[in-house]
């Protein structure tokens, strides 16, 4: 008999290998024999590569190997494409996509591009060969900022690809918008910036590989988020070989964010050095070269339009957004602020109609791929903040308008103009919870109190709308053990979101089988055929569902074994609470019983072999799910310093089914976290030349735990999906997408009374203290003007 239940808070089973320090990470894995590799990455933004000498590296005793871009293409590898899904441009033709190698090839394009690879003895010994390479550069001009590098007479990236564009793209009805915004009161405008950011995982990037010549395959160990996806693109996209020819693994992670589920050039250099070499060869990112190499996220430039009537109601919504993407693609850079940002524009609120148009362009800085949420996040700031704008710009109360404009239950489900279908939810209820849990009105005495002390009070709410995303199938393969163990392996992958306890809570669940017997995996190519790793809040949509329908399918294997058992027949067998039952006899059989018979000769029938038990099974998604919620967030701030003191924080949150809350709870605080890290201190900077001035933990503000302040976290489950059999919408980017805006909104709302209406992020003291002493001076147009 099981012991745990879905929606039951079982406590995380992996906690207790992390606490004690038997976590096996990817610095944790050592090969007999391992050679060293770094990376010699550029010091100049744009640059002309003239000559590369590498005749003083090679010469140093220990090392091993050089590799320079032109001995890479020598070899005849293929560079890693962008798998984004989003390609056509406004007028039809195809997004431009500069080819990506894993080194140089003539010209650098970003501070951090790679150059080289050495391969030494030891780490060491190859950092100090770095120093002798002598690499001739002729520097160019470099343009970093989004909206300037359309500008005619920019530095160009590419000489193939005219004005730096890479797509040109279009959601929406355009005329339609123009039309209500004829008709409409009002029409709000607001130019503001989601800044750049980057995830910072507690654990670098890294990588150790291995090639085994007399099968012809190789093995890498990476810590990465997605090991069937990375090791396609590396055997047929760079290698041509066949994918079967590698096996991927990925240890434990420390942290992901999304920054962990690109494609990045060190994995490859790794295992043509181990072929090249005759062993295996380990590269570790430090944390330095994790700021210039590590994808980054948000960094979009808008302009949001708000149409409006005097009594609040919401007619249209336009966004107009320049995206700068770094020197490439990337894995599916260009997607984020593409089909990305438009798919949930708008938000919860009942949009007549919307328009959102994005162009996502080259710049010589790093790249840019998905950061926890890719997209939702950005088009939640811009529906939040325009409408709280444009309740400041016409005396109207913030909380009305938006109570005014939510989508009621009884419209869904609907399809947005931007082709989201929402099939359920109730976004009123969610709402009036969130504001009910947060009581704004309790805290009049002490925002007297706090005024008294000459600081200021503010609260807001930011109801949001998200969706999943990722890749459509999942497999999940479950194989029984003699000595009652249960294998799970599952194609999805965790990089610290507690997979190992909830799927096997679910599994453990559905079959009446104990908890403690199950061993999961994931993250192996050899252990399931397919997988989708780590990315749009997938991991309980897809490989959950794929667990339960495995699951599904034991239970009707078991159900002939058991009718054996009982000498009945199947179609006579109920299975409830991990026993089948006969109606007619009332005899029983517990799925425990039944399994430990699987394994025993002499009960078994004679058409079932020991292991007939054992599945795999592939779940496919038909329709990405819509999670949604409603953030609050109460604040101190004092305006002769500028200094922001969290004092309360509320969610709700519509995830559909909770399987495990705990874990849930866990996801929606970290995502929280992460979005106040990036509303108050985090920033990603390059200057003028492109240099990135916040490339060390020095320069770049990680939140600390005196920021963030305790959460109230409830869940609407009255809306189950019907998009998938669990009922489950996704919860990993949730905290993410609501916390931007709540936490904006709150600070704005305290410094009313100084006329500020807007503060682009992150809201350092300092840019706090400026904007009151400007007393609200904004022009809330002029950041895109130039690229419109």
């Amino acid at each position: 008999m099981t012991d745990v239940t879905i929606g039951q808070p079982v406590r995380r089973s992996e906690d207790e290998r992390f606490l004690t320090g038997r976590g096996r990470y990817i610095d944790d894995i050592n090969l007999e024999g391992q050679a060293r590799a770094v990376v010699l990455r550029s010091v100049y933004a744009h640059a002309r590569i003239k000559n590369i000498d590498a005749s003083g590296a090679l010469a140093m005793e220990g090392v091993l190997l050089v590799v320079t871009g032109e001995d890479w293409i020598a070899e005849g590898f293929g560079p890693m494409p962008t798998k984004t899904a989003i390609r056509k441009n406004r007028d039809g033709s195809e997004l431009s996509e500069p080819p990506r190698h894993c080194l140089a090839i003539g010209r650098v394009r970003y501070v951090g591009e790679p150059v080289a690879l050495v391969v030494a003895e030891t780490d060491p010994i190859a950092r100090d060969a770095l120093d002798l390479i002598d690499v001739d550069y002729e520097s160019l001009d470099a343009v970093t900022d989004a909206v300037e590098a359309l500008a005619p007479d920019a530095p160009q990236l590419w000489d193939d690809i005219p004005g730096n564009l890479c797509i040109d793209f279009e959601l929406g009805d355009r005329e339609g918008v123009e039309k209500a915004f004829a008709e409409a009161d009002h029409v709000i405008t607001l130019d503001l910036e989601n800044n750049r950011v980057t995830a910072v995982p507690i654990e670098p990037r890294g990588c150790v590989g291995s090639y085994d010549p007399e099968t012809d395959t190789y093995l890498l160990y990476n810590s990465t988020q997605n090991v069937h996806a990375i090791r396609d693109t590396l055997a047929e996209n760079v290698f041509g070989i066949d994918k079967e020819k590698i096996r991927h693994i990925a240890p434990d992670v420390g942290g992901g964010f999304g920054v962990k589920n690109s494609a990045y050039p060190e994995p490859p250099l790794v295992l043509y050095a181990a072929k090249k070499l005759g062993r295996p060869v380990k590269w570790i990112n430090n944390r330095s070269e994790s700021f210039l190499s590590d994808t980054h996220g948000r960094g979009q430039t808008s302009r949001v339009q708000l149409a409006i009537d005097n009594d609040g109601t919401f007619r249209a919504l336009r966004t107009e957004t320049v995206a700068g993407i770094g020197a490439y693609c990337w894995t599916i850079g260009p997607f984020t602020p593409t089909g990305g940002s438009a798919r949930t524009q708008g938000g919860p609120y009942d949009f007549p109609v919307m328009y959102y148009r994005s162009r996502a362009v080259f710049i010589n800085t790093g790249p840019m791929d998905p950061y926890r949420g890719a997209g939702r996040p950005e088009a939640t700031f811009q529906t939040e903040r325009i409408i709280e704008y444009a309740a400041r710009q016409l005396g109207l109360d913030p909380i009305e308008i938006r109570r005014k404009n939510l989508m009621r239950p009884e419209k869904l489900p609907h399809k947005t103009s931007m082709g989201l279908n929402i099939d359920c939810g109730d976004f009123p209820k969610v709402f009036e919870r969130t504001l009910k849990l947060a009581d704004p009105g309790s805290f009049a005495e002490r925002a007297e109190q706090i005024k008294t002390a000459g600081r200021r009070f503010g609260f807001a709410i930011a109801p949001y709308l998200e969706c999943t995303g990722g890749g459509p199938k999942e497999f999940a393969g479950v194989a029984f053990g003699a000595d009652g163990t249960v294998s799970l392996s599952v194609g999805s992958q965790s990089t610290g979101m507690g997979h190992e306890t909830s799927m096997a809570q679910l599994l453990a669940a559905r079959l009446g089988i104990p908890f403690e017997r199950v061993e999961y995996h994931q993250a192996d190519t050899d252990k399931t055929p397919i997988g989708g790793g780590h990315g749009g809040s997938r991991g309980m949509e897809l490989g959950g569902n794929a667990v339960a329908q495995a699951a599904g399918e034991v239970i009707e294997k078991a159900s002939g074994l058991a009718a054996h058992l009982l000498q009945s027949k199947a179609a006579d067998l109920t299975f409830e609470g991990g026993s089948f039952k006969d109606s007619g006899s009332g005899a029983s059989v517990s799925m425990v019983e039944v399994i430990e018979a699987s394994f025993d000769s002499e009960r078994l029938p004679d058409d079932l072999e020991p292991g007939c038990l054992d599945t795999g099974s592939t779940f496919e998604r038909g329709e990405i799910s819509i999670p949604n919620g409603c953030h609050a967030a109460a604040v101190e701030v004092d305006p002769k310093t500028g200094a922001i003191l969290l004092l309360g924080y509320w969610v709700v949150d519509d995830f559909g089914t909770i399987i495990n809350p705990l874990l849930a709870d866990g996801q929606v605080m970290g995502g929280v976290a992460q979005g106040i890290g990036q509303v108050l201190t985090e920033n990603i900077v390059f200057d003028d030349s492109g240099q990135l001035i916040t490339g060390s933990l020095m320069d770049y503000g990680l939140p600390r735990a005196d920021g963030v302040p305790d959460m109230v976290i409830e869940y609407y489950e009255g809306a189950p999906t019907k998009k998938n059999p669990l009922g489950v919408k996704g919860a990993g980017e949730a905290g993410c997408v609501g916390s931007l805006p709540a936490v904006v909104n709150a600070v704005l709302d305290a410094l009313k009374e100084f006329g500020v209406v807007h503060i682009d992020i992150p809201l350092t003291s300092e840019k706090v203290w400026r904007a009151v002493q400007d007393q609200g001076a904004h022009d809330p147009k002029g950041l895109i003007e130039g690229a419109l």
